[in-house]
């Protein structure tokens, strides 16, 4: 998902004790809305894209398990050298705090990857982790191309995110990889997916969405379901909003998107929380992706909706484990 995410853990800190509303908008304007105009070079609708600082919880504090976070190998047996194709700032001032940046790199065909992965970026003598935002044929479907979508939210001018906003066109990045599984899609064309967002932990869900609806490169026909919960601040901050929008209104029988403003995601699982059962204990697999901030609320509410309910949630979500219907990727 197209995103930083060693970049997001700092800004936190630096805001954990700042109390906010929950109406509070927080994310800062979009000065950038690539929805709504083609793309100079590609001639392909590319999506504003926002970010947020994730709200203070009141909730209990949640340890995470070992493998919900981002597993990060110590090297990559290969690197690939890409060249920057185009690098846009989509929300925020240009180098300020919080910059959104999204970034097409050329790879020339040389490096594959699934949808739901993610690339290790070498910039000096320091590494960043960051999920793919694109199908593996590229937003244009080159075959080519991969996007990254970078949040400048570091205030070390030597960070990975920060060098990825601050590249140009024709510059070169090395990369390796790809890593990770967790967000990569069982291969059943039957599937349920229930896939829930805060800030760019979208990434992965648009890769993924991108090859189940969009890439015209993809020979298979997607007759599963997948539903999107998305968290942003607010309507203008909703991340890939304009393709998801399109997918659903193409696509209402197998795609459903829930847009969780005010960073309500826990909110709507709540709403939702019979459908969510129900599918979970017909074979459906949940994702979770962004920052770990919000998973302690998360399992404050799906203790909930078992106690509603009658479940045994623990013995519930030890199973969805087991069997790895049950997904967490936080940073």
């Amino acid at each position: 998902y197209m995103c930083s995410c060693s970049s997001f853990i700092l800004v936190i800190q630096i805001f954990s004790n700042l109390s906010f509303s929950n109406k509070a908008p927080t994310s800062l304007p979009c000065l950038s809305l690539r929805n709504d105009k083609q793309h100079s070079k590609y001639n392909h609708k590319v999506l504003g894209i926002s970010a947020r600082r994730a709200t203070k919880l009141n909730a209990a504090v949640i340890p995470l398990e070992a493998g919900e976070t981002r597993e990060i190998p110590s090297s990559a047996d290969k690197t690939y050298k890409t060249t920057v194709v185009s690098v846009e700032t989509l929300v925020g001032p240009k180098g300020g705090l919080g910059e959104i940046c999204h970034i097409v790199l050329d790879h020339g065909g040389s490096f594959s990857f699934v949808e739901g992965q993610y690339l290790e970026v070498h910039f000096q003598s320091i590494k960043g982790y960051f999920s793919i935002a694109s199908c593996r044929d590229g937003d244009v479907f080159d075959g080519k191309t991969l996007s990254l979508c970078v949040r400048r939210a570091e205030l070390s001018t030597n960070s990975v995110s920060n060098y990825l906003c601050n590249v140009e066109a024709g510059d070169a990045v090395e990369i390796s990889g790809p890593l990770g599984g967790k967000m990569v899609f069982p291969e059943h064309l039957e599937g349920k997916h229930i896939m829930v967002a805060t800030a760019t932990g979208i990434a992965p869900f648009c890769s993924n969405l991108q090859r189940l609806f969009i890439d015209p490169k993809s020979t298979e026909t997607f007759n599963g379901l997948a539903w999107l919960i998305s968290g942003a601040d607010n309507y203008n901050s909703l991340l890939y909003n304009w393709e998801f929008t399109e997918i659903l209104d193409k696509d209402p029988d197998h795609f459903r998107y829930e847009r969780a403003l005010h960073n309500s995601v826990a909110d709507r699982i709540y709403e939702n929380g019979d459908e969510i059962f129900t599918l979970l204990n017909g074979g459906a697999y949940i994702y979770f992706a962004g920052s770990k901030t919000m998973m302690p609320r998360i399992l404050e509410i799906f203790q909930k909706i078992a106690d509603e309910r009658g479940v045994d949630w623990p013995k519930m979500l030890a199973e969805l484990k087991k069997t790895n219907h049950w997904r967490v990727e936080v940073y």
